[in-house]
């Protein structure tokens, strides 16, 4: 395989690994997010007690009704019992609960014109029944409606009035006098100073204001079709309010419903009455004239030879008259007929023809029922076109029949009128008052059986109109509402916490998903082909504020026992002796390759053998502060360009095997210093002197100097460190392992946190966060 398939083959690995999930990761993320998560929960439960705490209250009255459709007066046998409810009737006495003309109904009869609220900490309260004011106002003359007005109680008498950017003090019972309304406020039996002291305002609310009120707070709902009940209900902050509302409106809709009903009832009622009276006081009239003509003629008796012919006379007059009487009758239904708005009663379609009466019959229960429906169903639905049809059509046979008939009736009257014509020639003889007499006699009789006939008529309507009930049965009525159905504290609660839960489960996979970093040494060796020589641990940046050298003779600190393993294994690497010369590097600074390299010198000095520490980080020297030295104005720059000599830069430690030597003055050109052969020649002097050379060169992904320092060392160290060191840099790694084919590269695991996972935070020696080379000294 060539170069360019390893390159790819190597990156679709990484590519691989970076996108696995990687539970120990996760797990290790959600431990640090443990304080965020309970921050989150009690912001949640914290929002969520605020929610409710800070919240009206909202209260629901509701009350169940049954419709029933019935007259008590079928059981009576003088009507029909109505049809029974079905899914259109009751969807019809929805609609009417939820109308806008009910509504204004219900408006004009709770009397809620006037609205008091008082101003808590945070929340208003309206004081429904418990104002310690009142509002009386002209409703002809005031303007101000829908706007609040806002009211403070200063003292026993005296109240302030703000409207309108404008305070004015008043007293109770007095005329305020404003440029947009006249009012007068006065006291209530629940003022009781100081306790109403306070800030309040009230509101004039309009018809259209209320109205629409209802319509956004008052619900309808069928509950059971089958048992043909509905369900209305009412929300309000005040369950007081919202029970007596809906108590109202359960009493507005019962008499709403009966006037309704008894409309047409009504209609004809008031026509009886106007016919009964003309009918009397013609009565009275013909009472009148008998008892004056009694007086006048002292007698009522007729003349004997005259007696046969005022017979026939009287039964053709009443023959007359009767046909008159249906012909009028008639006229008047067929006037009724063309005019579909007018009314008809029984007493008008009796002494017809039995065909004739049938058709009535049933056009007048057929009008009936279009007269029901027209109430409870709009013109354009289906219900009423249909009905409509029907009527127009029976009312055209109808019609038919009256035209029919009329014509027979017109021949017969004038049959009668003939016979009458020649009957009264007879009488032309008779004395005038005696005509007169007998003619009043007649019509006397005529006016009596017609009024008679109208009483029976009314009669029958009055115990219709006594036999009719409601259209519904209160099954539960308006209930004082207990608890409110919002805000609901347990659901408000549990809403607050999953919401919490839900933004803690994000804010973990966020930070999951945008660390980089490599976290443990697991993850460490998935990710890389190179060996891992050792780990070291973690320390904090209050015991280590510089790189410094941590390691003292017989320490058993976990520091030095990883050190040991460190210096073991670089043993089974390449064998005691062969290892003469070390460079040390990583990445980027910060590390922790000058913190290994002096610890690590030191950990070897104490196992007997010389060890140098060289510093050839030029650019950002280190290992002098390591030693707690000051920056010396000798060291690798001034040796490389032959202005020291070897003996004059060498420092001694504390340690008796270990010495260092500075990387002195920083020069302009670090790497050509070390491509010179001067650095090969001090190389080769610091082997023949110490057992063991380390240099600690600059970060490879910054400058390439470190490169040149690989080539020549036996054993090249790279140096990552957890929690720092980004997933990116085990390309540089890798590259660096395949470019320069280092068979002697290995990785050491710096900083790793107590706990068996390999997870750790830093142990912040000094070193910055960032990734250039120069942050390191911040």
């Amino acid at each position: 395989m060539n170069d360019f398939g390893q390159i790819e083959e190597q990156n679709n690995k990484s590519n691989e690994l970076l996108n696995a999930f990687d539970p120990e990761k996760f797990l290790y993320i959600l431990r640090k997010s443990i304080l965020y998560i309970v921050a989150f929960l009690i912001v949640g439960a914290s929002a969520a007690y605020l929610y409710v705490r800070y919240t009206k209250p909202v209260f629901e009255s509701s009350s169940v009704i049954k419709l029933d459709f019935e007259s008590e007066a079928r059981e009576l046998g003088l009507s029909q019992g109505m049809k029974s409810v079905d899914i259109n009737e009751i969807s019809g006495e929805i609609e009417i609960l939820k109308s806008k003309l009910f509504m204004s109904k219900v408006v004009d009869a709770v009397g809620m014109d006037v609205s008091y609220h008082y101003y808590g900490t945070y929340l208003t309260d309206e004081r429904y029944t418990n104002s310690p004011f009142e509002v009386f106002y002209d409703k002809k003359s005031f303007g101000y409606y829908d706007r609040k007005i806002d009211l403070e109680i200063t003292g026993e008498n005296t109240f302030e009035l703000l409207w309108n950017g404008e305070k004015q003090t008043y007293t109770f019972g007095d005329q305020v006098q404003t440029s947009a309304f006249t009012c007068r406020i006065v006291k209530t039996s629940n003022f009781s100073f100081p306790e109403v002291e306070g800030k309040y305002y009230f509101v004039v609310n309009s018809n259209e204001a209320l109205i629409k009120y209802f319509q956004n707070t008052v619900s309808v709902q069928p509950e059971n079709f089958n048992a043909r009940t509905i369900r209305i209900s009412i929300v309000d902050y005040n369950k007081y309010k919202a029970q007596d509302l809906l108590t109202a409106i359960d009493t507005l809709y019962l008499d709403y419903t009966k006037q309704a009903k008894n409309q047409a009832i009504e209609q004809k009622l008031t026509f009886l009455e106007s016919q009964m009276s003309e009918t009397e006081q013609r009565i009275q009239e013909f009472e009148r004239y008998f008892e004056n003509f009694i007086i006048e003629n002292r007698t009522v008796n007729l003349q004997a030879d005259l007696q046969q012919t005022i017979v026939e006379l009287e039964h053709l007059d009443s023959t007359y008259f009767e046909l008159k009487r249906k012909q009028s009758q008639l006229n008047m239904l067929s006037r009724d007929l063309e005019n579909e708005s007018g009314v008809i009663f029984s007493g008008i379609y009796e002494g017809l023809p039995p065909y004739l009466s049938d058709y009535m019959q049933s056009y007048l229960q057929l009008r009936e029922e279009y007269l029901i429906k027209k109430g409870q169903y709009q013109a354009n639905t289906q219900v009423m076109q249909r009905i409509t049809q029907q009527l127009s059509l029976q009312r055209a046979e109808l019609k038919q029949a009256l035209t029919t008939y009329q014509d027979r009736l017109k021949g017969r009257i004038a049959q009668v009128d003939a016979g009458r014509k020649r009957l009264e020639k007879n009488f032309l003889r008779l004395p005038a008052q005696d005509t007169e007499y007998s003619k009043n006699r007649r019509l006397y009789s005529l006016q009596e059986e017609f009024l008679q006939s109208l009483r029976k008529t009314k009669m029958e309507l009055e115990i219709t109109r006594a036999g009719t009930v409601t259209n519904f049965v209160i099954l539960s009525p308006a209930s004082l509402p207990g608890a409110p159905i919002k805000p609901q504290p347990k659901l408000i609660y549990v809403i607050g916490i999953v919401a919490a839960l839900f933004i803690s489960v994000v804010f973990v996979l966020i930070r999951y998903l945008l660390h980089n970093q490599i976290s443990s040494l697991k993850e460490l060796e998935s990710l890389i082909d190179v060996p891992v020589l050792g780990t070291v641990p973690h320390y904090s940046t209050e015991k280590l504020p510089l790189t410094k050298m941590v390691i003292k003779a017989n320490s058993k600190s976990a520091m030095s026992e990883s050190l040991r393993t460190i210096r073991t294994n670089m043993e089974f690497l390449n064998g005691t002796n062969d290892t003469r010369l070390i460079t040390i590097t990583s990445t980027i600074s910060g590390e922790g390759k000058t913190f290994v390299a002096v610890n690590l010198g030191a950990i070897i000095a104490l196992s007997n053998q010389k060890v140098c520490i060289v510093d050839l980080d030029m650019r950002k020297p280190k290992v002098h502060l390591a030693f707690q030295d000051e920056a010396s104005p000798s060291g690798m720059s001034t040796l490389l360009i032959g202005k020291s000599k070897l003996e004059e830069t060498i420092r001694k430690t504390d340690h008796e095997n270990l010495d260092y030597i500075p990387a002195g003055p920083n020069p302009p050109n670090p790497s050509e210093l070390i491509l010179n052969t001067e650095y090969d020649q001090l190389l080769s002097q610091l082997k023949d002197r110490y057992d063991l050379v380390i240099l600690d060169t600059p970060p490879v992904g910054l400058v390439t100097d470190a490169v040149l320092s690989m080539k020549k060392s036996d054993l090249q160290l790279y140096v990552i460190r957890s929690e720092y060191s980004k997933r990116s840099f085990v390309k540089s790694l890798e590259n660096l392992k395949r470019i320069n084919q280092f068979s002697n590269l290995t990785v050491i695991f710096n900083s790793v946190k107590a706990g068996g996972k390999g997870y750790g935070y830093g142990y912040g020696y000094g070193y910055g966060y960032g990734y250039g080379y120069y942050e390191e000294s911040k």
